[in-house]
């Protein structure tokens, strides 16, 4: 054997001439190779001004005096580049990149602290120990992810991939501070995107909820700027066809519209700037079928509702349908949230009924176990709604005032008067009147005339007067029939118009 099977390093021969020089060699050879250091690696041409000693690893494609050595350990050595093949297990320190590679007998590859590889690691912690539950655990102060460009052979694209096993399990990432939660985005016990938000890491409110089959988005608690839908109608306390002056209701009599008092009845004022003050019982019966119709449903049953006032200056005890509840007091906007029995299936009563005078704003029931900001509801829009319950025939100004229908003497004791009405009430209306008298003459007060066109004269009237409907109304018409206990005056078949005095009027009702 003339050389080491390792390092290939050359053996003297017995009574071999210059002895030294094969010496030389072996201890140059170890001092290329033992504690191996290079500049650099994957070097394809030899540099330059290379100094004596320089050691290289050659990487593919070499030229020069490199070509064909790839893989190879290169020393430039007196002045010329000697090449020694690695074998399997040699380590060298890359000088350039401070990381040691190993050889595996195919290729040098990293080793140590930065390795190309690593497969089913137990657990990782970076800057901090992992734990059983937390397997792959960080402290720092900043994380980078960037894709990998297609000149450096990726996409230039990323993505961050999660994954779970099923639908009923989370996926998500969870937002903390001092380790205990205050938001949470991802898939939260089912297939549709959610964010919610805890103020404690107990109690967490969805803010925002995300179908995955429809794309649609919903905001449980509401939207800044973004009210949901008031139920009720007229809660501003704005619309007033009876022309209520505020003070005493008795039980079930209407004040403001769609307003009425509750049991053992109530004192109600409204303020200029809108402010309630309440005393006793204040009712509003909600049409259910039109209230779910809003959102797409038959009936409120089993809703969970919501009912809000601003400014409550006392606490304010509440019914909706058959629950109740408390507005506690303060400033801004205070509720109080319930849900409906599923056989609460009709009508349902919003009422409020403070133990003593409370004054409060803008009155709101809503969808959902939040109050959600207020949105002024525009007059006339409220107007319309109201006049589905309860409309007052409409006449013109001035004393007396002219009924906008015309009137006919349609037999001896008989005036009629077509009356279509311009909002479609909720059910076939019932006939209010002031209780008015007759005047052959123009009207005053709490009376009513008819001055015949055809005849240029007040209608006289012998006998008593009664007001009804000629037949059956409808929801859109009423024929509106005078009546005299014996006849009234001018000619037969006449046409004219029938005037009323500043306190008379002729409403229909359909409230629930």
């Amino acid at each position: 054997m003339s050389s080491t099977p390792h390092l290939a390093l050359p053996l003297i021969a017995a009574a071999q001439a210059q002895k030294h020089v094969t010496h030389n060699e072996a201890l140059a050879s170890l001092d290329a190779l033992v504690q191996l250091a290079v500049k650099e690696r994957n070097r394809t041409a030899p540099p330059a001004a290379p100094e004596e000693g320089d050691r290289f690893l050659v990487g593919a494609n070499g030229t020069g005096a490199f070509a064909g050595q790839e893989g190879r350990i290169a020393l430039f050595d007196l002045g010329l580049w000697r090449f020694f093949s690695p074998r399997a297990g040699w380590r060298a320190y890359v000088e350039n990149e401070d990381l040691v590679v190993v050889f595996d007998g195919a290729e040098w590859k990293t080793f140590g602290s930065v390795p190309d590889e690593i497969h089913n690691l137990q657990r990782l912690g970076i800057g901090t120990n992992a734990d059983a539950l937390n397997r792959l655990s960080a402290k720092l102060n900043a994380a980078l992810f960037a894709a990998l460009n297609a000149e450096e052979g990726g996409s230039g694209d990323l993505r961050f991939v999660l994954n779970k096993s099923a639908e009923a399990n989370v996926l998500s990432q969870l937002y903390q501070r001092g380790f205990s939660g205050r938001a949470e985005t991802g898939l939260i016990g089912n297939d549709d995107f959610s964010i919610r938000v805890s103020p404690d890491g107990a109690q967490w409110r969805d803010a925002l909820m995300i179908d995955r089959r429809t794309g649609i988005a919903s905001f449980p608690v509401g939207l800044t700027n973004a009210p949901r839908l008031n139920l009720l109608i007229n809660p501003a306390f704005i619309v007033n066809q009876r022309r209520f002056a505020g003070g005493s209701l008795a039980e079930g009599v209407f004040g403001f519209d769609r307003w009425k008092a509750g049991p053992g009845g109530c004192t109600v004022t409204r303020a200029a700037d809108g402010t309630i003050t309440l005393a006793g019982a204040l009712d509003q019966v909600v049409d259910a079928a039109q209230a779910a119709a809003e959102f797409g449903a038959g009936n409120l049953a089993g809703a969970t509702l919501t009912l809000s006032v601003e400014d409550p200056s006392a606490a304010l005890p509440v019914l909706v349908g058959s629950k109740s509840a408390v507005i506690p007091a303060g400033s801004g906007r205070q509720a109080a949230s319930v849900t409906l029995d599923g056989a609460e299936t009709g009508n349902i009563t919003v009422r409020l009924q403070p133990e003593a005078a409370c004054t409060f704003r803008r009155v709101k029931l809503e969808l959902g176990a939040h109050a959600s900001p207020w949105s002024a509801p525009l007059p006339d829009m409220e107007e319309l709604r109201c006049r589905r319950y309860f409309q007052r025939l409409a006449t013109t100004g001035g004393a007396p005032c002219l009924l906008g229908y015309v009137g006919q003497r349609v037999g001896m004791n008989i005036i009629d008067a077509v009356c279509t009405l311009p909002v479609p009430m909720r059910a076939d209306p019932t006939l209010l009147t002031s209780g008015f008298t007759w005047l052959n003459a123009p009207p005053s007060g709490n009376q009513v005339g008819f001055y015949s066109n055809s005849s240029a004269v007040w209608s006289a009237l012998t006998g008593a007067l009664t007001v009804t409907s000629a037949t059956p109304p409808s929801a859109s018409c009423v024929v509106l029939r005078f009546r005299a206990g014996s006849s009234f005056t001018a000619a037969a078949g006449g046409v004219g118009n029938i005037y009323l005095g500043p306190d008379a009027f002729i409403a229909l009702e359909a409230e629930l």
